[in-house]
């Protein structure tokens, strides 16, 4: 998207939720998630703002299904939050923790983020000043400014004005704009019992994610577990705690080389790994968090089709030998999805692939069987899962369900237990 600057009509801009909320300030805490089901203590979310309005001018290039209103996927999203901390979760908003990083980091952050270029007939002290008025900016900026800066990730290309008058006019500039709308914030980390692992995302659209993830986590005081590194992909939709094993996904956007990093590194813990390789490889259900869920640690949910036949996954079932402090993973056997969930003791109730395109599978677990789940899921949905004592609370998310995602996709739990 290219901008010419130029005379521009005032513009208000929300910063919430920082705009309506007091100065946060973050007391320690320890990232941990053991289960899925354990009470949830502490999620990241992030509020969709400026930066997710460009992904909604152009759906096709950011990974989103439909464009919507982003006044209403603000107030789903709040409403949403509302709904967590009535349950007693502490929310941490992306922007209120980037807000709390030191000054010189913020603005680090925010010139890495910034691409200046020049156009070849400036000269070399034009390119310095141009430099110079870049980094003066930034040292005047507020931290909410330098924080839109970091998700608004401008190129900058820097030309002599042609009509130049006095310094204030020496230049032109267009603005290129590419941000990521990390409102999913999901998929960047991984939570285990053993702290937080930063992904990397596959797709170019969502890759400065990870970064963004990272700064949170650093504004936060939390040293990741580890990052995964390249050719590995892996996604946060694909991994989910189980107690004393894990369900980690592999398919279309987390590879066999990421997966293998975590395990080398250790990152689940002394646990049982069962690898949940997707035979079907499509975008509607890309992470193993968009056609599964887990309720309680006896009960799931599932869409039928994933249950048999060819698009059943395979699950490689990975064991710790060694002790706990030093161990490795050893490949022990390859079994159907099913036959695996019913050796764990896990009932599984299934659902349609209609349902599953209205994000049955992605509602969000603050306690065993305390279900938040998006209301589009619909009644029919909701009435087996009350069959089966799941308290569901449906909320609104017609518009946030433009990104390709619900609840699930849309909180990181740093907390759990």
């Amino acid at each position: 998207m290219l901008y010419d600057s130029g005379p521009m009509m005032p513009m208000s801009l929300d910063r919430s939720p920082m705009s309506d909320r007091p100065a946060a300030s973050f007391s320690s805490f320890t990232p941990t998630q053991a289960a899925e089901w354990l009470p949830a203590r502490v999620v990241l979310m992030c509020e969709p703002g400026i930066e997710t309005l460009f992904a909604i001018l152009q759906p096709g290039a950011a990974n989103f299904l439909f464009p919507f209103s982003l006044a209403q996927g603000r107030e789903e999203h709040r409403a949403y939050r509302r709904a967590l901390e009535d349950h007693g979760v502490r929310v941490i908003d992306y922007r209120e923790a980037l807000a709390q990083a030191t000054r010189s980091r913020l603005m680090q952050w925010a010139r890495e983020a910034v691409t200046l270029e020049y156009d070849a007939a400036l000269a070399n002290d034009e390119r310095d000043e141009a430099a110079r008025q870049l980094d003066a900016a930034l040292a005047a900026l507020d931290a909410g400014s330098l924080v839109d800066v970091i998700l608004l990730r401008p190129a900058i290309r820097v030309a002599r004005s042609t009509a130049c008058l006095d310094p204030t006019t020496r230049f032109e500039a267009q603005f290129t704009l590419a941000p990521p709308s990390p409102y999913y914030t999901r998929d960047p980390l991984i939570t285990t019992r053993e702290g937080v692992v930063i992904t990397r995302l596959k797709l170019n659209q969502r890759a400065p994610e990870n970064d963004i993830a990272a700064y949170v986590l650093e504004s936060l005081g939390i040293a990741p577990r580890y990052r995964v590194r390249p050719p590995g992909t892996l996604e946060g939709g694909d991994f989910i705690p189980c107690g004393d094993f894990v369900l980690q996904g592999q398919g279309l956007l987390t590879n066999e080389d990421g997966v293998r990093q975590c395990l080398e590194h250790r990152v689940y813990g002394y646990v049982e790994v069962a690898v949940v390789e997707d035979p079907r490889m499509d975008m509607d259900e890309m992470h193993l968090d968009t056609y599964f869920a887990m309720l309680d640690r006896d009960l799931a949910l599932c869409v039928e089709s994933r249950l048999s036949g060819d698009e059943e996954p395979a699950v490689k079932v990975y064991v710790p030998q060694g002790a706990p402090d030093s161990y490795t993973y050893t490949l022990a056997r390859t079994t159907p999805f099913s036959r695996y969930l019913q050796e764990k003791g896990i009932h599984v109730i299934p659902f349609s692939k209609a349902e599953q395109l209205d994000f049955a599978a992605n509602g969000l677990l603050v306690g065993p069987r305390r279900l938040i789940s998006a209301a589009r899921a619909g009644e029919p949905l909701f009435q087996r899962l009350r069959a089966a004592d799941v308290d569901v609370q449906a909320i609104a998310f017609d518009a946030l369900a433009g990104g390709y995602g619900g609840p699930h996709c849309s909180t990181q739990v740093l907390v759990r237990g």
